[in-house]
């Protein structure tokens, strides 16, 4: 799809950008690269991610991520502001190669290294062989624990149990306290079967155990299409119901914040503002992104306005085809934009700003929403706080945020594209 450029000799020029055409080059910009592979798929998960083949990774998936990678680092003349391997499980991958991965993106050119350097990694997947990860530049890691209990282990179909969790936790201790990275844990709440009380031990074994300084706690949904799905709907589990639901997240956030956690998202909590993950914050800010790897999205500003890439869900493909050729690029209107910028931002404790937003779309916060804010005035408990900088959402507001958000974007209907 063609996109509209800047006006040339009185005229506007529709054109069709390459991909390392829209890498900003000296812009603030963030980097995230999808590694879609996992020893087993979760019964909850939605992401894409396959498991590799009995004989192992294609050396042609790997050489390709890495072309792409050391190209996009190229085309920037100042380094990336913050860098996220994700997955998947990257712990998937030759050790050797996430360091070569990882020291690409600190060493080309020269150019210094992110304000952050984050991996996520499954708890049995780490390794004392992934020191040389944070030799070579890597300064944070999150490890998705989800539970400490077999049984919700299972429930979630991760592959992985109560002993490996420890082990990996032992391990990603003795390693930070070599190294000095930064340590983010996720958490699972909302599970079928789950009580309060389950949900607060994990916790507190968590922070007894590594006290990580950050700690993601997400409340289980259930995807459609996915084995978790079935079994629902089959009967063989039932999902906790609203209120229970509510009532356990505001029973965990109560404890995080007893533990000298704070909230700065619905689901993120960190024990200072130092330990904020930068790189997510970027993404709720709507700052830009380069996304690499199969279905790793981006966002980068082109001519005034958002451009989203995608790659494309097939591992064949990135693998065969030539570099950049399998992602998608097309622009975002105004309004899809701002319903982004809704969904994102108001997931954070500071809400949406009304400078950035009128800076950047041209449009009054306020202007556009007030008569949906004023319906929502009529609720019976405070949803959200609205001053003269910002809109942002109360702890109730919360528990109601994709329907406020669905609620406020009625109002963009009518915004231009």
């Amino acid at each position: 799809m063609p996109i509209l450029a800047v006006r040339e000799n009185g005229r506007s020029v529709l054109i069709q950008p390459t991909f390392l055409e829209l890498v900003p080059s000296a812009r603030p910009c963030s980097l995230y690269v999808h590694i879609p592979f996992c020893h087993a798929k979760c019964s909850y998960c939605a992401f894409f991610s396959e498991v590799p083949p009995s004989n192992g990774i294609d050396n042609l998936f790997l050489d390709r991520l890495l072309e792409e990678v050391a190209q996009v680092t190229m085309a920037r003349s100042v380094p990336f502001e913050t860098v996220f391997i994700g997955g998947g499980n990257p712990g998937m991958l030759p050790v050797s190669f996430l360091a070569e991965l990882v020291s690409t993106i600190t060493s080309i050119g020269s150019i210094g290294k992110p304000l952050e350097f984050s991996m996520e990694m499954n708890p049995e997947s780490l390794q004392d062989a992934h020191s040389l990860l944070f030799e070579s530049g890597l300064d944070r890691l999150s490890i998705g624990i989800q539970s400490m209990q077999d049984r919700h282990l299972k429930t979630l179909g991760r592959n992985t149990d109560r002993q490996k969790n420890l082990q990996g936790l032992a391990r990603a201790k003795e390693l930070q306290d070599t190294f000095g990275f930064r340590l983010n844990c996720d958490l699972m709440t909302c599970i079928p079967g789950q009580s309060i009380a389950d949900a607060s031990t994990d916790i507190d074994e968590l922070v007894d155990l590594v006290a990580p300084d950050h700690i993601s706690l997400y409340n289980l949904t259930v995807e459609e299409s996915t084995p978790l799905a079935q079994r629902v709907a089959g009967g063989s589990l039932v999902v906790l119901d609203e209120d229970r639901q509510a009532d356990m997240l505001e029973s965990c956030w109560d404890r995080l914040a007893a533990l000298g956690y704070f909230q700065y998202e619905i689901s993120n909590f960190s024990t200072e503002k130092a330990t904020r993950c930068l790189h997510n914050e970027r993404y709720w800010r709507l700052d830009e992104y380069v996304g690499i790897g199969p279905t790793a999205a981006g966002t980068v500003a082109m001519s005034g306005r958002s451009v989203r890439t995608t790659g494309a869900a097939d591992i064949h493909r990135y693998t065969k085809e030539d570099a950049f050729s399998t992602y998608g690029i097309y622009p975002l209107t105004i309004a899809e934009s701002m319903h982004e910028h809704l969904l994102m931002g108001l997931r954070t404790s500071v809400g949406i700003e009304k400078d950035a937003w009128s800076k950047r779309y041209g449009y009054r916060f306020n202007e556009l929403f007030s008569e949906r804010i004023v319906l929502l005035e009529r609720y019976g408990e405070r949803l959200f706080e609205d001053s003269k900088e910002r809109f942002a959402l109360t702890r109730a507001g919360f528990m109601l945020l994709d329907s406020i958000v669905l609620h406020l974007s009625q109002a963009l209907e009518d915004a231009p594209s």
